[in-house]
């Protein structure tokens, strides 16, 4: 495990390759307004960035700005949601293939109201529909499906209960599955999140309080697995209070939360991790974290994962990072000492993590700063944002784009009377690598097979292994820039050596000779006895079935025989 203490470095720790890489940076502020903060944000799949902000209308009362930037900065068009003498929030985005996306917005009074909303790709809304439960009603969640939108929120009447609603693509109402509370003392069930399983369940998640409201130290979780005809085919009540929820690529669920600690009155982090039919596979406490805990940030990363939570005791505080794999194992870790708080993490399709954090400086102003993971447990690196205004630039949201940069989004203080504007900045991604590896005269898919990457740039040099996908794809990020000698092996095949300029969104495939049964990166003798020796055997994994068919026979021979003599690169 790769462990890493104290500040960190707001360069990147291998190579300055891509340090200075924010690639624009915006400010917006309402014509007429008193200010304007950022809430929720989202991009299409041609990279456009969309936020829904609440700007300051007069005292008291808010609208809501939505924006639409183009990957190049410009400012396609801004469109106002506001009403004399009311306020509105906006409370979830999601964009649809077609570039359109959904919006939900609350107009808070004495009876709020919630809407869901649909807008086209030019800024015209589509439709609204007014969704009204109860005296107090918010979306909480959207997630977009074929043929519309689905979501979660929060409603009730001097209680909280939450409820499952469907609308099609033209905003008719297809479902409205309600969960009332239990009428205890508490009178509450706070949704927290909800992930699409598969093409008819939903997993929705709640906060459970104890029924007596006061016996109880610590809040429980429950989960619901909901059926699109509204059915609860399974519910599971887990002892304690999940805050982040997240979706590893092969269906299994992450959870990471607080249990409550008697004897030191304090509450502690907590990781779970449950097959898609709620199977506890495993669940680890974070030891990186133990004193009084607070849950900020759960990433997938492929099958593995990344958190990070703020920590203190009654002398210091600290904001622990942790990786680990889908076995439970950690890969790596770091504890910044100081005050710190993780906002946001995300996964990019540089098969990387980008961790959005605050860091309060020693001129007592908040600036964020990114971190870059890979899934190995290696922190690539760090670049420092900010420098749109002498006062607080507080970080609230990170979106990943389909190129792998990212928008980071803060609330941005300016002038004498620290008027808050949504600041933009747009980041390019770490160089990587992604393509396919073609391993000749193997049978099987190569899916799960492990890619060992080296990469030698002068003096500077990296390393790291990445599992292929379905047909050997691949993607692996590294730190280095420029132009590099880059090698790649699989175990069984001959290593193959490349020299490429690295840049972002590299492009290249390998085809790697087959036969090095003893794995020396060789066909030789040793590998043609292993071989003979081995014939006739059948079974999985032999290291002489070098065609992967099951069995070692003549094919496998010829394999070699046709090989011999080469050696990697």
């Amino acid at each position: 495990m790769r462990t890493l203490t104290g500040l960190v470095c707001l360069i990147l720790l291998v190579q300055g390759g891509f340090a200075q890489s924010v690639l624009w940076s915006r400010l917006f502020v309402p014509s007429g307004s008193r200010g304007c903060l950022p809430q929720v944000a989202t991009v299409d799949s041609q990279g456009n960035l969309l936020i829904a902000a609440r700007y300051i209308m007069d005292a008291g009362h808010y609208g809501v700005a939505v924006l639409k930037y183009s990957p190049q900065g410009d400012l396609l068009w801004a469109r106002t949601i506001s009403e004399s003498g009311q306020s509105y929030n906006a409370e979830a985005i999601a964009a649809a293939s077609d570039s359109s996306f959904y919006l939900a917005i609350t107009r808070a009074d004495r009876d709020s109201l919630a809407y869901v909303q649909r807008w086209s790709a030019d800024g015209t809304m589509l439709w609204s529909a007014m969704v009204n439960l109860g005296e107090y009603d918010v979306v909480r969640r959207l997630i977009v499906r074929p043929n519309g939108v689905e979501v979660l929120h929060a409603y009730g009447t001097g209680w909280l209960g939450y409820a499952r609603l469907l609308f099609d693509g033209n905003g008719t109402q297809l479902a409205q599955n309600l969960f009332a509370p239990a009428q205890t003392l508490t009178w509450s069930r706070a949704p927290l999140g909800i992930l699409r399983l598969n093409a008819t369940i939903s997993l929705l998640m709640a906060r459970v309080p104890d029924p007596d409201g006061i016996l109880q130290r610590w809040d429980q979780t429950l989960l619901q697995w909901l059926s699109d005809t509204g059915t609860v085919q399974q519910e599971l009540l887990l002892p304690f209070y999940a805050e982040r929820s997240a979706q590893a690529s092969d269906g299994t669920i992450y959870l990471l939360g607080t249990v409550w600690e008697s004897s030191a009155q304090q509450a502690r982090l907590l990781l779970m991790h449950l097959a898609a039919d709620g199977t506890l596979l495993w669940q680890l406490p974070i030891s990186n974290a133990p004193g009084d805990s607070i849950p900020d940030v759960l990433t997938a990363l492929g099958r593995g994962w990344l958190i990070a939570g703020n920590a203190e005791s009654s002398s210091a505080r600290w904001t622990a990072i942790v990786l680990g794999d889908a076995d439970g194992n950690l890969m790596g870790s770091q504890s910044l000492s100081g005050v710190y708080r993780a906002v946001a993490g995300v996964h990019t399709s540089a098969n990387a993590c980008t961790l959005l954090i605050a860091q309060l400086t020693d001129t007592e102003r908040w600036k964020p700063f990114l971190q870059w993971w890979r899934p190995d447990g290696s922190l690539m690196g760090a670049l420092a944002l900010g420098g749109l205004s002498q006062a607080d630039e507080q970080p609230e949201l990170l979106i990943d784009a389909p190129d792998a940069s990212l928008y980071a989004i803060s609330t941005v203080n300016q002038g004498s009377d620290n008027t808050p504007a949504v600041g933009i900045q747009r980041v390019q991604a770490p160089p990587f690598l992604t393509g396919r590896i073609i391993l000749s005269d193997y049978l099987p898919d190569p899916a799960g097979k492990t890619a060992q990457f080296s990469f030698q740039s002068g003096q500077q040099t990296d390393a790291t292994t990445t599992v292929l996908q379905a047909n050997g794809q691949y993607t692996v990020a590294t730190a280095l820039s420029g132009t590099a000698s880059v090698r790649v092996r699989v175990p069984g095949w001959l290593s193959r050596r490349q020299t490429l300029t690295l840049a972002p969104n590299t492009s290249v495939n390998w085809t790697l000779i087959n036969g090095d049964a003893n794995r020396d990166n060789q066909i030789d003798d040793a590998d043609l006895l292993m071989v003979l020796f081995a014939f006739g055997q059948s079974g999985n994994g032999l290291p002489e079935d070098v065609n992967g068919d099951g069995a070692v026979d003549d094919a496998d021979l010829l394999i070699v025989l046709f090989n011999f003599g080469s050696a990697g690169e």
